[in-house]
């Protein structure tokens, strides 16, 4: 089968004819649908070190059934599926207390070579972290349950009031679902700051109105502040890159800082600075297979959309083309690999 593969940093990403995947006892194998290109898989080809040769990233996927493993009951040939994208060990106190995001020796799937990813014709999951796909979503919708679920998790962590105001940096994909998640969960003023202006677009059809343009606004908060006339409880990083200084900098004494864009690249700030404002900082990672359902069931009835967030489609051929102008300054937010 066809996979797309991480040869070494500053190299594009190569084809390669792989052997198609087996199922392991609880796994599945599957004919990948769509696989979503993620800012962490964009980071992660230029950190030294983290990736091997020959790794094949995607974590952002819908596909079909073609092999079940032993042990999977209720899975058969021809179900639609995404899954939580990882294998924990099943063995540690953590596991065996349900919570597998917390196992200590977990699998990240596409980081990690003994789990490639959905960057590929075929891929597997764990049959207790995937989710069935209803009719109601086509497979490009289904793919965009993982990054709508980082938004999701974003906004649980960050234990907000209904009715507080939230200042969200970056309007890529995780930025606009944590702010469809601030709506859904009732925020008052959501504001995204944004330096693009096809996102910044992209932000105001989908229906958010307190838009700042961050190339005119170097101090987002002092803009927040005189367009709604109070201080945002909350500013969420959405970008993935070092901003934790700038962040404590414009922040408002007892602000939340939400950290969601996964950084990957050192960071740094003085801790005095954010002592004497009282600010509370949060570093919510990734997602919990519940967050998966959810956010399914509320795209089943549309009362949560991803209408505007998929921007292009490529096939395998034209994946590693798409991803290198994905490294670079563009206008998209979601690009999706159709195997």
């Amino acid at each position: 089968m066809k996979t797309l593969q991480f040869l070494e940093i500053g190299k594009p990403l190569q084809l390669a004819e792989v052997a198609m995947p087996s199922a392991s006892p609880g796994g599945l194998v599957f004919k990948v649908k769509a696989c979503g290109i993620c800012g962490s898989d964009l980071h992660a080809v230029e950190v030294p070190g983290l990736l091997h040769p020959g790794s094949t990233l995607g974590h952002e996927y819908s596909g079909e059934v073609v092999e079940v493993g032993p042990g999977c009951e209720g899975w058969q040939i021809g179900d639609r599926l995404t899954a939580v994208p990882a294998r924990p060990c099943g063995a540690c106190p953590e596991c065996r207390a349900g919570l597998y995001g917390q196992c200590s020796q977990i699998i990240a799937q596409g980081f990690d070579p003994r789990m490639p990813g959905a960057f590929a014709e075929y891929s597997t999951c764990m049959a207790g972290l995937a989710v069935k796909i209803s009719d109601a979503l086509s497979d490009e919708e289904a793919a965009t349950i993982e990054p709508m679920a980082v938004g999701l998790n974003a906004w649980k962590a960050a234990k907000i009031d209904p009715g507080a105001g939230v200042l969200i940096l970056g309007a890529g994909v995780i930025g606009l679902a944590v702010a469809k998640w601030a709506h859904f969960f009732g925020a008052g003023d959501i504001a995204v700051s944004e330096m693009v202006p096809a996102r910044r677009a992209r932000a105001e059809a989908i229906g958010f109105d307190l838009i700042i343009d961050a190339s005119q606004h170097a101090d987002p908060v002092a803009e927040f502040e005189r367009r709604t006339g109070r201080k945002p409880a909350a500013i969420f990083e959405c970008v993935g890159r070092p901003i934790i200084d700038k962040m404590i900098a414009m922040a408002p004494s007892h602000t939340q800082l939400v950290m969601v864009g996964t950084g990957m690249q050192p960071d740094s700030f003085t801790v005095i600075s954010a002592a004497m404002k009282r600010l509370r900082m949060t570093f919510p990672f990734a997602y919990v297979a519940a967050d998966f359902h959810f956010t399914q069931r509320m795209m089943n009835s549309r009362r949560i959309t991803v209408e505007h967030l998929i921007t292009d489609t490529v096939n395998l051929d034209e994946a590693s083309e798409m991803f290198a102008l994905l490294g670079k300054p563009n206008d998209h937010c979601k690009v999706l690999i159709k195997p």
